[in-house]
């Protein structure tokens, strides 16, 4: 199984039948199909680039830059992210004060 079925896999969970919660809502169904076109465009994606000679870390930037463009809520979850870093950084070295 390729890594991006086992992300597909373990971020939609669909029981089956047996399992006696049968077939996924409609939100689920949306969701499952969502991710199935993110998979999709992916994969041509990467198939473009390994075609023209792309090497992966090129192509793994420019997925994650994509990404975070079009995730301002993300964007900005990162960048507080990035802030705490470094100021706990600055702060264990004694550059800045404690509050």
């Amino acid at each position: 199984m390729r890594a991006v079925d086992r992300l597909e896999v373990e971020n939609n969970p669909v029981a089956t039948a047996e399992g006696g919660e049968g077939a996924p809502s409609g939100s689920e169904k949306t969701v499952e199909t969502s991710w199935s076109d993110a998979v999709r465009l992916l994969e041509e994606a990467a198939a473009i680039a390994a075609a023209r000679g792309c090497d992966p870390q090129s192509f793994t930037n420019a997925a994650f830059a994509a990404y975070v463009a079009k995730n301002p809520a993300f964007r900005r979850w990162l960048e507080t992210a990035q802030l705490a870093h470094r100021l706990d950084h600055l702060r264990r070295e004694g550059r800045i004060g404690v509050a």
